[in-house]
């Protein structure tokens, strides 16, 4: 009993402390209704996290603020540390509107679609440049906002593949402009070099023209050095090829590209020009070599056809060796194991000997045909190590394509390799050794049996009948 008054009395207090509702009887155990506390009305306010806010893409208000500092506070772009710390602000989002500044900087404002500009020009542009000077102070501003801010490398290369879509659009000191700061920027290496593949060809030659002064501003840049000009053309993937196709419709040819380029001065590219000219004859010398025996067709007949067809395209002796050996190689498998690589590049070989006994002409004819084994060879290190280019040269030695004054003259002199490394020529010396050897030493034997030949008594002949002085 004494528990449980206990347990009542502190029920009653605990009720007394919250306080009993209107009507209720003190002192009861029955439960008494809550007051509800006062709440503020109104909607509660959601705070936005910053990754969720979205903010307004304005390019206009990017350019307005652009254009107030170039016009307001910079006359010209010669002082470039004013220049850069007018640029260089917080407000200019640059990585939202990087190709709007692009565009503002070289074209002067933003460029539409179809490649017209959207209001008046900026006059600190590249298009509406007066001089070289003044393009020269616009790349080096691009540059140095580049240097601060590496990701507008990639602005630079949307913006100037986009306008070079567009220069029929554009006027003649426009374009010449354009031109002159993408060779500037090539050479400072803002732009990747693939961005001239943008360029499309047009019935005026505006493509061709815009190229050339490319080369031309890229050259003057450079020191006229053509080793960096034809690296930048390999990693932009312009061969002379596509340069063809940026010419008119009707002289697209590769002579007239030779005669365009002798006239500019541009020697260097006269000889790349020619040199693929003279690689696509090698070319189809080759592919005919190649379809005429997997045809079958007799060995004879097959050198006619490249005496001739070499003759009518001027491909010289070199190239077409070379055609025929590529011709020959290009009919065998060579996707296989090392052994069955070997069987069946020498199976090919002495089936098709009589082919490149008629095609070596003479003895520098075999020693261009010698390298380019050895070049495939040194290109294979698993033909390498199992001696196949022993094995090529013993078969057609045997078969009367080389001679031993070729064999011995190419061991003797040693050949510089196109592939391979020197430790691979100095392997295939050594496994040619023995050969070597046995050659030498034939020709000392040869020498010996003529030695004693040349020495020895001729014999009398005596005619029937007749008696010599002995016998008398």
């Amino acid at each position: 009993r004494d528990c449980g008054a206990r347990r009542a009395g502190r029920r009653v207090r605990m009720a007394s402390k919250e306080g009993a509702a209107p009507g209720a009887k003190a002192g009861t155990g029955g439960t008494a209704a809550k007051e509800a506390r006062p709440t503020l009305g109104g909607a509660r306010a959601i705070r936005q996290r910053k990754r969720n806010i979205q903010v307004k893409h304005d390019p206009e208000a990017f350019r307005d603020a652009l254009f107030d500092v170039l016009e307001d506070e910079l006359e010209d772009l010669a002082d470039m540390k004013k220049a850069m710390q007018a640029l260089d602000k917080e407000s200019f989002d640059y990585s939202r509107y990087g190709e709007v500044f692009a565009e503002c900087m070289i074209a002067g404002n933003i460029v539409e679609p179809g490649g017209s500009v959207r209001g008046t020009r900026l006059h600190l542009c590249v298009f509406e440049a007066s001089s070289s000077e003044s393009v020269q102070g616009v790349v080096e501003t691009l540059h140095q906002m580049m240097r601060r801010k590496p990701f507008l490398r990639a602005r630079y290369d949307t913006v100037v593949g986009k306008l070079q879509l567009f220069l029929t659009t554009y006027t003649e000191r426009a374009r010449g402009n354009f031109a002159s700061a993408v060779g500037l920027m090539m050479s400072r290496a803002m732009l990747t070099p693939s961005v001239l593949k943008e360029l499309k060809a047009d019935a005026n030659g505006y493509a061709l023209d815009f190229m050339t002064a490319v080369i031309q501003e890229f050259l003057s840049e450079n020191e006229n050095n053509t080793t960096k000009l034809m690296n930048l053309l390999r990693a932009a993937g312009m061969d002379m090829a596509s340069i063809v196709n940026l010419m008119p419709s009707k002289s697209r040819s590769p002579e007239e590209l030779s005669k365009y380029f002798e006239n500019l001065g541009l020697s260097k590219l006269v000889e790349e020009n020619e040199r693929r000219v003279r690689q696509l004859k090698v070319t189809d010398v080759r592919n005919g070599v190649t379809e005429q025996v997997q045809e079958g067709v007799p060995s004879e007949q097959i050198s006619h056809w490249v005496d001739a067809t070499c003759a009518a395209k001027a491909v010289s002796d070199i190239d077409r060796v070379i055609a025929v050996w590529n011709g020959i190689l290009d009919t065998v498998d060579m996707d296989r194991k090392a052994q069955q690589n070997r069987v069946a590049l020498l199976t090919a070989l002495t089936v098709h000997a009589p082919l490149l006994y008629m095609t070596c002409k003479n003895g520098k004819d075999e020693v261009v045909l010698l390298v380019q084994i050895q070049n495939v060879v040194s290109s294979d290190m698993e033909l390498l190590k199992v001696g196949v280019f022993r094995d090529i040269v013993y078969v057609l030695y045997i078969k009367d394509v080389f001679s031993e004054e070729t064999v011995l003259r190419w061991f003797r002199r040693g050949t510089t390799l196109v592939k391979g490394t020197a430790a691979s020529s100095n392997i295939i010396r050594e496994q040619m050794q023995p050969f070597i050897n046995w050659l030498e030493s034939a020709d000392e034997m040869n020498a010996e049996e003529a030695a004693l030949t040349s020495s020895a008594p001729k014999a009398q002949v005596v005619a029937p009948g007749a008696t010599t002085e002995s016998s008398a």
